[in-house]
């Protein structure tokens, strides 16, 4: 097992010390050992069967609560039944260590098989399949894992895999009380699960299965190596939308479940699969010679082949090229079909031309013809008819909504605003941190220079940190440096020692170094804020805003869900526009500077910081 966040020390029994406390076992020896347990492999002597025992530490088994939960759990486990889950068999407590007998596996964890290697796609995607499979089954009977890794993916003797370690597992919709420790493996478990247990669902495991999958076709961890894995390790680039979404920080953005995600790789993979068979199908052979077709397989990551499949494949190929130029060359060898020749061509002769007939002599005008008209009586003038009285009866006007929903949004933001404050007066403090370190730095090297160049660095040193501190304490993305992309234009830069010239190589170098690592550092503070915004949105605002969806439940207030479900939208399509509304923007302006390119600035005479963009100012 590998080391969770729980730091406790646990010794793990000598099997001789155990085989009596188990009577109805024989045990073998440990198999391994971590702060959560040990697992001892043993055999079941009433059925001859082969099992696995997880022993528990005495810290456990002392904590009332959780003596309980583990027994609710394991009762539950136990009704599971899937061939990617290790099946429970027996639990209980010897000597106050609680202990758990399960179906023995034999083969390896996923962490000792592939630790470190990538995985052939194909082979990581099955693997990562059958995880999601079990995990939905154990999610219908109201079971989360919490606790997914390849420490705790067994392979079977046929690669299959199935997972183990319940130890974390905890029932759907369990509170964690005031004081309860939340253990969980670094890099693994979800953000929410330790900001916000309480909001904890199947998508927990979903951000952990989506590591994993990551891992496996990379054979590195998202932390250490956030790129996709098409760009890190060539896999195809239809698996990097998918592991993107469920390891995304807002369990809102993730999959829903455990199933989907499961369909998502399967689609995926059957697409993949499909291409790189339509690339490996026979070329077409014409007469004019062997046509080549685009290569369009998926670049995956081979598994060892040995020297003798080597010596197949090559003869495979040469043997294919020998037929195809014999067909070819047969196919030169046969004359030209006689070619018939065409008929001859007939030409109409041009018809004869009409001969234009004689205009007609025009007729004269007929004189008028003079007519008398008897003059007819005047119509009679009729009244016209008076208009006809309607008597109409007003329709009752439809009730408009009572929910103020501008006046909620307002509460609900300056309740949240309250948090908000306190994580941007932490991100203005880490950014004056680091611009006061890179200063320190920046200085000394500065001293060590001689005099003569020092006195004309040290003002442009000065007026360069002014420049920042007076926009945040913010580093720009680079530095105008003699010999940098900015060199050679007449010295136009007002950066650091803009204008400069070439000399002091080694000195510009150290300065391009020191501002690499402090604008790291920068970019990393301004992820922390955006994380920590995530979960402030889901965890508190949208959660309000939902609350009161569910209140409104007269039909008149549909306009007014209609309003809030647009806001949370708006939350969830880009973070920027709720992190503009903390800072104090209002709806308008907040949306415009979540759609600018620039970054989110704070508002002239509001607390708050800003959020880096492009330009890192």
């Amino acid at each position: 097992m590998s080391e969770t966040m729980h730091t406790a020390s646990f010794e793990a029994p000598d099997p001789s010390w155990l085989t009596p406390l188990f009577p109805g076992y024989s045990i073998d020896c440990l198999i391994a050992t971590g702060g959560m347990g040990a697992v001892y492999r043993a055999v079941q002597l009433s059925l001859d069967r082969p099992v696995a025992i997880k022993i528990l530490p005495r810290e456990f088994g002392q904590d009332q609560e959780f003596r309980e939960n583990f027994e609710t759990e394991a009762k539950t486990m136990a009704r599971l039944n899937h061939p990617n889950l290790i099946g429970v068999y027996d639990f209980g407590e010897v000597e106050g260590m609680l202990f758990i007998v399960m179906e023995f596996v034999p083969g390896k964890t996923l962490f000792h098989s592939a630790h470190g290697m990538a995985v052939a796609q194909e082979e990581a995607a099955r693997i990562v399949v059958g995880v999601c499979e079990a995990l939905a089954h154990a999610h219908e009977h109201g079971i989360l894992h919490r606790d997914i890794k390849p420490g705790n993916i067994l392979l079977d003797q046929q690669a299959r895999p199935k997972i183990g370690d319940f130890g974390l597992a905890r029932a759907m919709g369990v509170a964690v009380k005031d004081g309860e420790t939340i253990f969980g493996t670094p890099n693994y478990t979800a953000p929410e699960v330790l900001k916000f247990p309480n909001l904890v669902d199947a998508r927990a495991d979903v951000f952990s299965v989506g590591v994993v999958f990551h891992e496996l076709l990379t054979g590195k961890l998202p932390a250490a190596d956030p790129r996709p894995p098409s760009a890190i390790a060539g896999s195809h680039p239809k698996y990097d939308p998918i592991i993107r979404r469920a390891t995304h920080p807002s369990p809102e953005l993730r999959f829903a479940s455990a199933a989907e995600l499961a369909r998502e790789i399967k689609a995926a993979t059957a697409s993949v699969t499909a291409s790189a068979a339509r690339a490996r199908a026979p070329m077409p052979v014409t007469g004019g010679g062997v046509r080549p077709q685009p290569f369009r397989g998926t670049v995956g990551i081979p598994a060892k082949s040995s020297g003798a499949g080597v010596v197949v494949g090559t003869f495979a190929v040469a043997v294919a090229l020998v037929i195809a130029i014999l067909i070819v060359t047969k196919g030169s060898r046969t004359p030209p079909a006689a070619v018939p020749k065409p008929p001859p061509e007939v030409v109409e002769a041009p018809a004869p031309k009409p001969r234009p007939e004689p205009k007609p002599e025009p007729e004269p005008e007929p004189e008028p013809e003079i007519v008398k008209v008897k003059p007819q009586p005047e119509p009679e003038v009729k009244p016209e008819p008076e208009p006809v009285v309607v008597k109409v009866k007003p329709e009752k006007p439809e009730p408009l909504p009572t929910f103020d929903v501008p006046a909620f949004l307002d509460k609900a933001r300056g309740i949240t605003r309250q948090k908000a404050a306190l994580m941007f007066a932490t991100q203005a403090e880490e950014l004056e941190e680091n611009i006061d370190a890179f200063e320190r730095k920046v200085k000394r090297e500065v001293r060590s220079l001689d005099k003569v160049r020092r006195a004309l660095i040290e003002p442009r040193v000065e007026e360069s940190f002014e420049k920042w501190r007076q926009d945040g304490n913010r580093l720009p993305k680079s530095l105008d440096l003699p010999g940098g992309k900015n060199a050679g234009q007449g010295g136009g830069g007002r950066g650091l020692l803009g204008g400069g010239n070439n000399q002091d190589k080694g000195f510009f170098q150290s300065l391009k170094q020191l501002h690499a690592e402090f604008y790291s550092k920068q970019v990393l503070i301004d992820e922390k804020l955006e994380l920590n915004m995530i979960l402030l949105a889901d965890g508190m605002y949208v959660l309000g805003l939902r609350k009161q969806i569910e209140r409104l439940t007269d039909p008149n207030e549909v306009p007014s869900v209609d309003l809030l479900n647009g806001e949370i939208d708006a939350v969830h399509d880009n973070i920027k526009y709720f992190i503009a509304l903390m800072q104090g923007l209002e709806t308008t302006a907040a949306r415009d500077a979540a759609d600018s390119k620039t970054a989110v600035k704070k508002p002239p005479g509001k607390a708050g910081a800003a959020v880096g963009g492009d330009d890192g100012a």
